[in-house]
């Protein structure tokens, strides 16, 4: 009897210490860095937020035939994603200021991405030199994957390419990311996961003359457990070819900070005031 107890309670233990390891082992997985830049993927591809963010950064712009100017610019921006009606959205508003003060900027300027069906649609409103300039369009179908190349943290959501080929216009985009975990720090008491970030970014446009843009994105991107960044130290260098005699290089370089969020929330309002705007 006493043995058969014995033999029991071992059998209990043994029981007990798997179903610990095994609860161990899956909240470590479920704790694993990469989960909080999968979190971001869901925000961007299904979920709703709407998340403030100020920016300081240095811009320089040369170009083949000699011009030359750098910028220091501090933006607020403000980005929205949702869906309205089953439709992917997403709604960006822009306040920049720069010094030297002449330096050739939209101050303020809001758009807005949205699926329509196969197509994609954009609307633009911006203010420039007091005046307001808006335009509205959507893309034939068969379009509609050109909205990731617009939305924010883009190069978070992994490796892409597509072809796009309709009447008038073809895209061949293509990103190409690797992303390592670094550390945690702290974003107003709360514990974020830093990893760096390095994109190579290709968009080739035949409805623009042929016009080619390259970019190589080097960040390190600190994510919140909810997937938001919260901190970003960026670099970025852009080429762009506007045909084989017309080249623009373009760094930038700078840091960027979330101010306040909502998730599980998407300013339909704002969408459709925006929208109804530009078309006047």
């Amino acid at each position: 009897m006493k043995r058969a107890f014995v033999i029991t309670a071992l059998v209990i233990t043994v029981i007990i210490i798997a179903v610990a390891i095994a609860v161990l082992r899956l909240s470590m997985q479920s704790a694993s860095p990469m989960s909080y830049v999968n979190n971001l993927k869901e925000l961007l591809i299904n979920g709703s937020f709407t998340a403030t963010y100020n920016r300081s950064f240095m811009e320089t712009i040369k170009t083949s035939y000699g011009y030359q100017r750098t910028a220091q610019c501090n933006e607020t921006t403000q980005y929205g994603i949702g869906s309205i009606n089953g439709d992917r959205v997403f709604i960006n508003t822009e306040e920049t200021s720069c010094t030297p003060s002449n330096i050739p900027i939209l101050p303020t300027a809001e758009s807005a991405y949205w699926t329509n069906g196969t197509s994609m649609c954009f609307a633009v409103y911006s203010m420039v030199n007091n005046r307001s300039e808006e335009i509205i369009n959507c893309y034939p179908p068969g379009t509609y994957p050109l909205l990731r190349v617009f939305m924010p943290f883009n190069e978070l959501l992994g490796n892409a390419t597509f072809n796009l080929v309709t009447s008038g216009y073809s895209a061949n985009y293509s990103v190409i990311t690797h992303i390592h975990y670094v550390n945690t720090t702290k974003w107003s008491g709360q514990t974020i996961y830093c990893f760096q970030v390095i994109s190579n970014i290709t968009l080739a446009q035949s409805a623009a003359q042929g016009y080619r843009n390259i970019a190589i994105l080097t960040s390190l991107t600190c994510i919140l457990p909810n997937g938001l960044p919260a901190i970003t130290i960026f670099n970025e260098t852009a080429i762009t070819k506007l045909s084989p005699n017309v080249v623009t290089y373009t760094t930038m370089q700078g840091r960027s900070e979330l101010i306040n969020y909502t998730l599980n929330y998407f300013n339909t309002t704002a969408f459709n005031e925006l929208i109804s705007m530009v078309k006047g």
